[in-house]
């Protein structure tokens, strides 16, 4: 099969029969080079599974997708967004109380713990850790102290974000600490102001009273 037209045509009319599968089968169906085969998916716009490794494919006008972009042929799995990795932020983005790791495993059905571990990794969650569970909070929440303390309250929380933390912060702070041996807490202020340092204050100054290295209030 030569004529990219054909070829085209030949390979939309197929999927369109069976809606999902693999790409192995459709090389054997159409009988051409993988390299050719996947060019010719990119002309269709085609989309692969976020489930099964990406191995299974089809077209955009076939997928019936649910409220959370999100559509299953039997157990495969196929998202608006791609992959799971850029699936997982956009829930976290639409979601307007925060989600957890339970609740996002229960939209996409798969586990997610290395995806999770890898978006921390690359800066780009937000989480606030509520009792046992961490919340995974939208970009509008974070920027919004009002919505964010209605979500947060007075409930038991871990003040730490670990898209705010940045190392270099962190030793910028430490060499402070052994330099003075002890801060106050207003020093400790200036400080975070004066190297623009992106540190959760709250935590920061707990940790500190712990470990004696700052002193407290004075009543």
């Amino acid at each position: 099969m030569t004529n990219k037209e054909e070829r085209l045509k030949t390979i939309e009319q197929f999927i369109g029969q069976k809606k999902v599968l693999s790409f192995e089968k459709l090389v054997q169906s159409v009988n051409v080079s993988v390299i050719t085969v996947r060019r010719d998916l990119r002309a269709l716009n085609y989309m692969t599974s976020y489930t099964h490794r990406g191995q299974f494919i089809t077209l955009p006008k076939i997928p019936c997708f649910d409220n959370n972009g999100i559509w299953f042929f039997h157990e495969i799995g196929f998202s608006q967004y791609g992959n799971s990795l850029e699936s997982i932020l956009k829930l976290i983005d639409k979601s307007k109380q925060g989600v957890s790791r339970e609740e996002l495993e229960n939209i996409l059905k798969i586990s997610i713990s290395k995806q999770i571990q890898t978006l921390i990794g690359q800066e780009k969650l937000n989480r606030v850790k509520l009792g046992s569970k961490y919340i995974y909070l939208p970009e509008e929440v974070m920027k919004n102290k009002k919505k964010k303390y209605r979500l947060i309250g007075s409930r038991q929380t871990e003040d730490y974000f670990e898209k705010d933390v940045r190392k270099k912060d962190l030793i910028v702070l430490l060499k402070a600490v052994l330099e003075h041996n002890r801060i106050k807490m207003t020093s400790l202020k200036q400080l975070v102001k004066k190297y623009s340092l992106k540190l959760p204050l709250k935590k920061v100054e707990k940790l500190l009273l712990e470990n004696q290295l700052i002193e407290k209030k004075k009543p």
